[in-house]
């Protein structure tokens, strides 16, 4: 099983990374915009963002929105093996942390609880099943904070039939792509 998902991480890892810029700003607009006349994204009154690492798709000008619309805006920050979730009241507040990812400077922790998470990975199957980059910071924080609305965000190519899973792998209740909005 180790295997199986380090091969693919690597196989989706380069996948991802084949992508041009323009392609990536592209479907992520189009990702942006599918999110933002959703329900459930206008009438949240919190959302955790994740900062865009290489070439995940890119959630900042959703982030923007957000801010303007005055929802509570936070993004994830690595504490140990702990990630937590900080508010930003704009997007200049970052600075690079934990694997050179961007992580908000600010001191307000947010509890996704009751909010909605988009939740960054490499793989994402149809029923809601994830694979990260292996660290399990999503996984630990979900088993803590069960009562959010966990959204998958991935390129198509990044959708996959069925993800290797483990016992402690937290399912999403549902993903997004450039094309379509799967939801449980």
């Amino acid at each position: 099983m180790k295997q199986d998902k380090r091969q693919m991480r690597l196989t989706f890892g380069q996948k991802r990374n084949a992508l041009s810029e323009t392609e990536v700003r592209l479907r992520s607009e189009k990702i942006c915009d599918m999110l933002q006349q959703q329900y459930w994204f206008r009438k949240a009154e919190k959302i955790c963002f994740y900062y865009p690492l290489g070439k995940e798709v890119n959630l900042l000008p959703l982030a923007a929105a957000a801010l303007a619309l005055g929802k509570q805006t936070a993004f994830p920050r690595v504490n140990g093996a702990d990630m937590e979730f900080y508010q930003v009241h704009d997007l200049s507040e970052f600075a690079p942390g934990t694997f050179g990812v961007m992580e908000p400077v600010g001191r307000e922790k947010v509890s996704a609880e009751n909010g909605l998470v988009l939740v960054p990975g490499l793989v994402f199957d149809r029923e809601g099943g994830r694979m990260g980059y292996g660290k399990g910071y999503y996984d630990r924080y979900f088993s803590r904070v069960p009562a959010c609305c966990k959204l998958g965000v991935c390129f198509e190519m990044q959708l996959i039939s069925q993800t290797p899973c483990d016992r402690h792998d937290i399912f999403m209740d549902g993903v997004v792509t450039e094309q379509r909005i799967i939801r449980h």
